[in-house]
């Protein structure tokens, strides 16, 4: 019989903060969790096997409690390993996942080795064509942010979520050698702003100027104010167009609470200090709303409504939407960053000049 575990297998946030391991919530809470591996294993609370099997485990909720391949019931949380690794849901994950229970769904939080983790979100987060300084710039701003996170957990369960909501992790594969490479090249580094770790948000493209966190989220953020972006003017985002239909419309403003009528209309009403849209009214039926142009291009989809540096113009069958940049704005310009790394900036350098004031010191292990 193989031997238990060490009685923590997931860590504590008092544990991460040395940046070891990062706590990610893989999915949303799901009724199911599929496990699988050559074999896989798993441990209750107590430290003791209570389920091994080849192949593949579907496990339920069943209330307070983790049903196990449709026949046994379990606890309320178990810890899971595979041989040689664990896949969730057909990613791998590269490192143990806890499930629990919780009001009939279960959460699969993965504890994943930093260093790890911050390779496989960089794969992700940018093409592997960009240069090495930019990549090395990205890992730090991955990096401090898991670590921020680690110090104030989104909850007691987990860390942070594996999409845009935080950072994009869809497991260890597919990880190219130059995302390692500028993982290892700068190992452990964090950017410090009075000792803790800064925020250190990031986006595509800022399309010419990056935005600031107050006019983004209404909180002043000192490392976080707007600037101007000359360096990402190669982005294929730079510019861009999106056509919306009048099916799409109406279900647009539906989900922001107007009835659609044939003479729905969009527009912006309001700009921040960067030529962002800050308020877009909906009109229908004699009926108008001012929301908040971020609710509006969360609803339209952000990979539709690529940014809020936009226009809105009436079109014969619908909508034109002219815009530029990708992303919140705030933080790092991605092509911004790779620009200037093709102009011979340093990934310090870079760091510094989307992060003023921040400090990039190296973590002990």
């Amino acid at each position: 019989m193989p031997e238990p575990p060490p009685a923590v297998v997931v860590p504590k946030p008092s544990e991460i903060a040395g940046t070891r391991f990062i706590r990610v919530l893989l999915a949303a809470p799901s009724p199911e969790v599929v496990l699988e591996g050559e074999t896989v294993r798993a441990w209750g609370s107590d430290g003791r096997l209570s389920g091994e099997a080849s192949g593949r485990v579907t496990l339920s909720a069943v209330g307070e409690r983790i049903r196990w391949s449709g026949n046994r019931l379990l606890g309320d949380s178990l810890d899971a390993a595979g041989v040689p690794d664990l896949s969730v849901a057909g990613r791998r994950v590269g490192g143990r996942v806890r499930v629990t229970a919780r009001r009939g769904t279960l959460l699969a939080v993965a504890a994943v080795p930093l260093e790890v983790y911050v390779s496989a979100v960089i794969s992700r987060e940018a093409p592997p064509k960009f240069s090495p300084e930019a990549l090395k710039a990205l890992a730090v701003s991955v990096r401090t942010y898991a670590a921020g996170k680690a110090r104030t957990p989104r909850d007691p369960d987990y860390d942070l979520v594996a999409s845009v909501e935080d950072q994009v992790f869809e497991g260890v594969d597919n990880v190219a050698p130059t995302f390692r490479e500028a993982v290892e090249s700068t190992h452990g580094e964090v950017a410090l702003y009075r000792g803790e770790p800064a925020r250190t948000v990031y986006h595509s493209t800022c399309g010419g100027r990056t935005e600031s966190a107050a006019n983004a989220w209404g909180k002043d953020v000192p490392y976080l104010r707007d600037q101007p972006c000359d360096d990402c003017s190669g982005s294929p985002v730079y510019r861009w167009e999106y056509r919306m239909s009048p099916a799409e419309g109406r279900r647009i403003a539906q989900a922001l609470g107007v009835r659609p009528g044939k003479d729905l209309w969009f527009s912006v009403t309001a700009w921040s200090s960067t030529g962002r849209a800050s308020r877009v009214r909906i009109t229908a039926a004699g009926v108008s709303r001012d929301v908040s142009a971020a609710e509006f291009r969360k609803a339209a989809g952000y990979a539709r409504v690529r940014s809020l540096k936009m226009e809105i113009s009436a079109a014969a069958d619908g909508w034109v939407f002219r815009g530029q940049g990708y992303g919140h704005g705030v933080g790092m310009c991605q092509f911004g960053a790779n620009g200037m790394a093709r102009a011979g900036m340093g990934y310090r350098e870079i760091l510094a000049r989307y992060y003023p004031g921040v400090r990039i010191e190296r973590e002990s292990p």
